[in-house]
């Protein structure tokens, strides 16, 4: 009987052959790529897991998760580390991760990959203060507070780290 790959289920993953400072050895990932395309596709899209700390520091293209979901100890899942691999590499199943956590992953993965704003779009986005001078610092983003009433304070989206308020962002450059 033929496996099914699920978006959100961790693996044990060959990911030898590498270069530099990829992820590399038999390690736990995690699949990122969307249902339709596991089901259908001999490969997969996969991020590496890491349970050493981060020696570049904490990085808002990492999703934090402790011993849950089948690991054995606190990891991080990298999602800066994506790779697509055949599915041959993918080995014993570890367990999945909660709806909460892929939340927490797709943000980080928004990130990585600089999906906040498609061009032609806005997107309504939690920002700390510290992430909001960040971004009107680049000139690249329009920014406005989507409700200047808002008195409780969400996670920042980009940093996962502080909190912060709702904003619309948009591109310059883009239509609207």
């Amino acid at each position: 009987m033929a496996r099914t790959y699920r978006r959100g289920d961790l693996y044990y993953a060959d990911l030898n052959q590498c270069v530099g400072s990829e992820q590399e050895g038999n390690r736990p990932v995690v699949i990122i790529q969307n249902d339709i395309g596991n089901k259908h596709s001999p490969t997969v899209i996969v991020a590496a897991i890491t349970s050493q700390n981060p020696s570049k520091g904490v990085l808002p293209t990492h999703c934090y998760l402790g011993a849950e979901s089948g690991l054995e100890r606190p990891s991080i899942i990298l999602l800066e580390q994506l790779r697509t691999i055949d599915k041959r590499r993918l080995g014993h199943y570890i367990g999945r991760l909660s709806q909460k956590r892929i939340e927490e992953m797709d943000r980080a993965l928004m990130v990585s990959l600089d999906l906040f704003c498609q061009e032609s779009k806005t997107t309504i986005i939690s920002l700390c203060g510290v992430c909001v001078s960040n971004f009107r610092n680049t000139g690249a983003y329009y920014l406005c507070r989507l409700d200047p009433g808002q008195i409780k304070k969400e996670v920042c989206t980009y940093c996962n780290q502080r909190r912060g308020f709702d904003y619309v962002m948009m591109k310059k450059g883009s239509d609207g």
